[in-house]
């Protein structure tokens, strides 16, 4: 559904303007990230003088513009994402399905201590029965952790969002983000 068809379907509902205040309504907001987007210049406004004080007037178009745009941003990001799946699945085809914190730092690039972290922090869900740690029986294994889990945890905005990457994740997420591109350029889509 393109734009036109989009703001059709729903602009009959609108005032041609409205204030902040509707706008939050509109999009589900707080007045906060209302100020925020329009700081950002996402959503043009004007200032008018009422006789209630100064108020903003908000075109009802740009608002639904921007609903527009981030509802088909979030369809672009899942599909990443589930690419991204994929794209880590074959990396791991000849990993076995539980891996060991050795395992994991070799695919990721980041020291012992930097997963051992991860796994602290929940953010790495290790392998547990009645919220216990399931580690080798050999010592010094550590904990094992699913291959399912360890792709959720590659796929999720935590480990995408890391600040520092390591080389290999660098590398890793410059190739995939190459693969993105040129399967969103053959399907005629614009790149994100």
């Amino acid at each position: 559904m393109n734009f036109d068809e989009y703001c059709s379907s729903v602009i009959d509902r609108y005032p041609e303007y409205v204030t902040q205040k509707e706008m939050c309504v509109i999009l589900g907001i707080c007045t906060s990230t209302a100020y925020s987007i329009q700081k950002k210049g996402m959503i043009p406004f004007e200032y008018i003088n009422t006789s209630e004080g100064r108020r903003q007037r908000i075109k009802i178009t740009d608002i639904l513009r921007y609903q527009y745009e981030t509802m088909c941003f979030a369809e672009s990001e899942n599909e990443f994402i589930e690419g991204l799946r994929r794209y880590y699945q074959k990396q791991l085809r000849k990993f076995p399905k539980l891996l060991l914190v050795s395992d994991v730092m070799r695919f990721t690039g980041y020291s012992k201590t930097t997963v051992n972290n991860w796994i602290l922090r929940n953010e790495l869900k290790p392998l547990s029965f009645k919220n216990k740690r399931i580690q080798l029986f050999r010592r010094g294994k550590g904990s094992v952790i699913t291959k399912d889990t360890f792709l959720d945890f590659l796929t999720g905005p935590y480990y995408r969002n890391i600040t520092r990457k390591s080389d290999v994740h660098k590398e890793q997420a410059r190739q995939y983000e190459q693969l993105f591109d040129t399967f969103m350029s053959k399907r005629g889509a614009v790149s994100v």
